[in-house]
């Protein structure tokens, strides 16, 4: 019989590996069996209550490590000078002020992110009466939630105090967090200048026993001194749970504090801290979890487990060599396939189905290569076609305008005009002809710009002073051709010529934004500007994609979303009167910047 089914089990290594698997695990699991009844209980639940004595042992150290490092942290960031400066006496200036406010609360800030573990840092300025946070705006002490902690420390006159739900129980702020509180400076001998408070989310003291394990009905709890819960892992409603801890509290007080003890059918650890905070660390572990057959059995079948993976590694050496390596070349070709390199190949072929799989992976990767190349090629076809389209839109409508005031000098005779003009048409006429190049550094731009200015200035009286702001290294950032051209013709055109004074100012900024995740080109008049109205409807005009309306701003719009991406994003600002503003957001990662740059304008 040579059907499919039975050529798959002849060259399948995983059905050889499951029946080698089987028969070295049926006679280890037989004598596990008899082993697992002859184990004792009593062994296993001494061994259970040293390991649950211990275990309140390491939470009691964590929690008085974390008290400890409240005090340490406490102690550090009062001695901070930039915490201590910012609590003397306000500053006449407003401005001295606020800096030094916003530093305050960017070190508490910055502290805060730095302890990882902590809610959040805050600390009172005795002085000007303001509570200043890490994680709230500042605010008066008499508007602050932390009004009553502050008090209740200011009147307690001791150099540090710690807040839980035990401490003060009618503050609700108390119930989800507990505060350590010290004075600043530290030290006892200098002026009070202000409080430093440190919280501690409940929810973190949590974190450190929730992962804790003691059975389905056991639990751990951490307790305040009088047994209020802090946090517990105990699957009890909260008034069924007070009720329990208070009970096992009260029998733990009847028997002198021991440290471990038998409280009805479960066995009981309890251990109080020796720091400031006098918690207490409750566990609770059933005796019917430490008698469990599962339990034994689960121990005992572990150790044996750990042979027969022995045994099964070994056997995986023996009978999965033939297939470590073509199953390890199909790996690496489906890592790099996920990667983007199509080049990779598989060069070891097994006489299995891995082996096919690997030949197939290689046609895949090939075809895959083969298609990518053909949509690269059309697509960087079909944007230089669109870049070349819509820059043909803007040549003819500067060339009208520029023989057009040629025409006006050569009626006036004005020979002198005509030479200047002429020759600053040929300068402009070959950099906008070079339709060769899609796109050009912003200061050739930006020196085209400065021609262009020059030819509207020898054309009209009204005289344009065009400024250039340009971050470093910015000036070397590459743009559309003639992508401000259109922005500049606007603002003198629509803004400055209609408002009949005689000079005009545009600016053009290129600058990061504060984050650095865009390039900010801004072109700015001071011309009439726009109403609201006729500002909404040329926005509206620039969402479409075909308009017979302001062609200029759109095909400039058009051009940058073709070379920066569709994240580039365009913002108009106006008002009548006061000149527009044109804000175009570049993506900083699609901008290039060529190193060499030419004289600024």
């Amino acid at each position: 019989m040579n059907s499919p089914f039975f050529s798959f089990l002849r060259r399948s290594f995983y059905i050889k590996m499951i029946v080698v698997m089987f028969a070295i695990s049926v006679v280890p699991l037989i004598v596990l069996s008899f082993i697992s009844v002859s184990v004792s209980s009593t062994t296993v639940e001494q061994q259970v209550n040293r390991l649950n004595a211990q275990l309140v042992n390491q939470v009691v150290d964590r929690i008085e490590l974390t008290m400890t490092r409240l005090r340490e942290l406490s102690e550090q960031y009062s001695r901070i000078s930039s915490i201590q400066s910012a609590l003397v006496s306000p500053s006449a200036q407003y401005f001295e002020e606020v800096v030094r406010k916003k530093d305050l609360i960017s070190v508490l800030s910055g502290a805060s992110a730095i302890i990882g573990n902590v809610e959040g840092l805050q600390v009172y300025s005795a002085v000007t009466g303001e509570v200043l946070s890490s994680t709230e705006a500042p605010a008066m002490l008499e508007e602050s939630p932390y009004r009553p902690l502050i008090e209740a420390y200011l009147a307690s006159g001791r150099p540090n105090l710690f807040l839980d739900k035990h401490s003060l129980p009618e503050l609700a702020i108390l119930n989800s967090s507990t505060y350590y509180i010290s004075r600043v400076p530290f030290d006892l001998y200098k002026d009070l200048k202000g409080v430093l408070l440190i919280s501690m989310n409940n929810s973190q003291y949590q974190q450190q026993i929730e992962n804790i394990q003691l059975g389905s009905e056991g639990s751990i709890s951490l307790l305040t001194e009088d047994g209020l819960t802090i946090a517990t892992t105990s699957k009890l409603d909260k008034q069924a749970d007070k009720q329990r801890v208070q009970e096992i509290l009260g029998r733990w007080k009847e028997l002198k504090r021991p440290d471990q003890f038998a409280a009805g059918s479960s066995i009981v650890s309890v251990k109080q801290t020796s720091t400031y905070d006098k918690w207490i660390v409750l566990s609770e572990i059933p005796s019917k979890e430490l008698t469990a057959s599962a339990e034994i059995i689960r121990r005992t079948v572990t150790y044996f487990l750990l042979i027969l993976a022995c045994l099964g590694a070994l056997c995986v050496v023996g009978f999965g060599y033939q297939l470590y390596r073509p199953l390890q070349a199909v790996k690496r070709q489906v890592d790099a396939l996920k990667k983007g390199n199509f080049d990779a190949r598989v060069t070891h072929f097994a006489n299995n189905e891995i082996g096919d799989l690997g030949r197939m992976l290689n046609t895949m990767a090939v075809r895959i290569q083969d298609l990518l190349a053909d949509l690269h090629d059309s697509e960087d076809l079909k944007r230089k076609l669109e870049i070349r389209a819509l820059q043909s839109q803007i040549n003819p409508h500067f060339m009208y305008n520029t023989l057009n005031t040629i025409r006006m000098f050569a009626m006036m005779k004005d020979y002198e005009k005509i030479n200047s003009l002429m020759g600053r048409l040929v300068a402009l006429l070959r950099y906008s002809m070079e339709n060769f190049e899609q796109t050009v550094q912003l200061q050739q731009e930006l020196d085209y710009l400065a021609d262009y200015v020059g030819l509207l200035n020898m054309r009209y009286k009204c005289q344009i002073h065009l400024e250039a702001e340009i971050e470093e290294p910015l000036r070397g950032m590459m743009i559309p051709k003639l992508g401000l051209q259109p922005l500049i013709e606007n603002s003198v055109f629509h803004g400055i010529l209609p408002r009949k004074a005689p000079e005009g100012h545009i600016r053009v900024r290129v600058y990061r934004s504060p984050g650095g995740s865009h390039i900010i080109v801004q072109v700015e008049d001071d011309g009439n500007g726009l109403e609201e109205a006729e500002l909404r409807k040329l926005q509206l005009h620039l969402q479409q994609e075909e308009s017979a309306e302001n062609i200029g701003l759109q095909n400039v719009w058009m051009r940058m979303k073709l070379l920066f991406g569709a994240e580039t994003q365009i913002l108009l600002t106006s008002a009548p009167g006061e000149g527009l503003t044109i804000r175009m957001l570049l993506p900083s990662g699609n901008v290039l910047i060529k190193e060499e740059h030419h004289e600024s304008l």
